[in-house]
């Protein structure tokens, strides 16, 4: 089994629009296994923005220093097709290994060792219900650690760390000292705690606008464990030359990842203001691979500008994502749709494809996307390009992680396609520590140059993050 980096979550994937056409083509080489990892970001998620959107960490496809199964006892006899996996298995290339398993399960039952190094190679690249179902069918033989682990692996990547506890449980009841289960009963048991975080951030940009933001949030789970409770208080403080605006919030959040569609709820009121309660909901379909949101949003705080916020602006919103993961890599895409208090309507957008291709290691992830961007009118309280706003980007994401510490950082360089775009590149960096079992901190950096209302226009932003779990 993999080393306790591989308890970790094994892809990355974020907030993009569906673009039909290019979705179509693509779509007809990729399977429909893993699910999407997305969040909503209306002011787009990279260049064209000016609103910051991390990238998450502990994604990480494994390496050559894997512990190969196939290492813990001699090799049956196989045909050459079947040393062929262990080869590919052997030099890292599990996308291989997928790709030619699939066409070799299909016709063959191989020993377990060799089912065993499918199962990983599918879970390892996202195929998460498939390598679920292969986990199971090994249960009950050799592997059956091993096969139990890949299963929890695979819940908690499938935010089900209630469901993983008990398979880890049950492997160190076996074997006290596997170091693969004592590693993922940590990381789901500190999944499952309560916590407390406290967040402190800055934002400012080349129009002069400047946000200060703090935060406290607690999170707790029900006694079921697959219920989730959030309650936060946030404030932020916006200022530009001619204009000044504050505010605080209270926002509640409860999802139940124990039903089908994984429905979540949110509700959020300012403590000033006009006070208008803010309510949105999101359901899952497919194992996760598709979204939808719908609700009402506190337009003012996300449009980061002194002049939205002071006209306390919200909007309707509806938002669908959909991801599809295959032997060739991932393709993902978001749109929001936003119909704001002032009567403008707005759109955005990205389609992202992460290929499998690996030329500098398993760290270090290329990606090709498109973002656009399309209102009614201009107005100067938010980025609204009515003349639209389309760009093509070319990147990398970078990632390491293990149980206590993971780092992140990606990069990317684009060219305007149409509209009120330009050349532009975008840089975020980030990562967590724990500093004890109950202790964590953390920090991203992020900071971006593109072209926005006929003009450069550059931004950057820091968050700063200490986390606190209770018993």
């Amino acid at each position: 089994m993999p080393p306790a980096s591989l308890l970790l979550h094994p892809f990355t994937h974020r907030t993009l629009v569906v673009f039909a056409a290019g979705a179509a083509v693509c779509a007809t080489a990729l399977a429909t296994e893993a699910p999407p990892s997305v969040t909503t970001d209306p002011q787009g998620s990279t260049s064209p923005s000016g609103s910051p959107a991390f990238l998450a960490p502990f994604k990480y496809v494994p390496g050559n220093s894997v512990k190969k199964p196939e290492a813990q006892a001699p090799a049956p006899q196989r045909t050459a097709e079947q040393q062929h996996l262990v080869e590919l298995n052997a030099s890292g290339d599990y996308q291989g290994v997928v790709r030619e398993g699939t066409v070799l399960m299909a016709k063959e039952r191989p020993d377990p060792e060799l089912q065993l190094i499918f199962a990983n190679s599918l879970a390892w690249t996202g195929h998460l219900q498939a390598a679920a179902t292969a986990y199971t069918d090994l249960t009950k033989g050799p592997y059956s650690n091993e096969a139990y682990i890949g299963l929890a692996n695979v819940e908690r990547w499938l935010g089900r760390d209630d469901l993983a506890l008990p398979h880890y449980r049950m492997v160190l009841e076996r074997d006290p000292a596997n170091g693969d289960a004592n590693e993922g009963q940590e990381l789901a048991t500190r999944e499952l705690r309560p916590r407390t975080a406290i967040s402190f951030g800055s934002t400012s940009d080349s129009s002069d606008m400047r946000r200060r933001s703090a935060t406290i949030n607690h999170r707790w789970r029900g006694n079921d464990g697959a219920t989730i409770y959030e309650v936060e208080t946030s404030g932020v403080d916006d200022t530009l030359p001619t204009q000044q605006a504050s505010q605080q919030d209270v926002t509640v959040r409860v999802q139940d990842v124990g039903l089908a569609l994984k429905p979540s709820l949110e509700l959020s009121v300012p403590s000033s203001g006009d006070r208008k309660l803010y309510a949105s909901a999101r359901i899952k379909f497919d194992d996760d691979q598709e979204s939808l949101e719908l609700g009402s949003v506190n337009w003012g705080k996300l449009a980061l500008n002194a002049n939205a916020l002071a006209s306390q602006l919200s909007a309707s919103h509806i938002g669908l994502s959909a991801i599809r993961t295959g032997w060739i890599g991932s393709l993902s895409g978001r749109v929001d749709y936003y119909e704001i208090s002032d009567g403008n309507i707005l759109t955005s957008g990205r389609l992202q494809f992460n290929p499998a291709w690996r030329p500098l290691g398993p760290h270090l992830k290329p990606f090709l996307s498109v973002e656009s961007r399309k209102s009614s009118f201009n107005t100067l309280s938010y980025w609204s390009p009515d003349q639209g706003s389309v760009s093509l980007y070319a990147g990398a994401l970078a990632e390491w992680g293990y149980a206590d510490w993971n780092m992140f950082l990606s990069a990317q360089s684009g060219v305007g396609l149409s509209g009120d775009a330009g050349n532009g590149w975008s840089v975020t960096a980030g990562g967590k520590r724990w500093i004890s079992n109950d202790v964590a901190l953390s920090m991203n950096l992020w900071s971006m140059s593109s072209w926005r209302d006929n003009a450069n226009y550059r931004s950057q932003a820091a968050t700063v993050t200490m986390e606190k779990l209770w018993r």
